[in-house]
């Protein structure tokens, strides 16, 4: 399992997700099916700390939201 950063637009909206899946090209997948109007892309450079993610017995793959960009300040 891995989990990555996601940058996703819909209009004039743009926010990130962090996306668990099997592959990058599944995570961007999941994260399109969830936010079906928008763009889905990969945020560069991919963090390895985080890239390898340890799944538990069971996981699903998911997509969570952070604070969109414009509200981080």
């Amino acid at each position: 399992m891995i989990q990555v950063q996601l940058e996703v637009r819909t209009g004039a909206t743009r926010f990130r997700v962090s996306a668990r899946a099997a592959s990058i090209q599944r995570a961007v997948s999941v994260a399109g099916a969830r936010y079906p109007g928008g763009e889905v892309r990969l945020v560069l450079p991919v963090e390895p700390e985080t890239f390898l993610a340890e799944a538990a017995l069971g996981e699903a793959e998911s997509v969570g939201v952070q604070m969109p960009e414009s509200a981080a300040g």
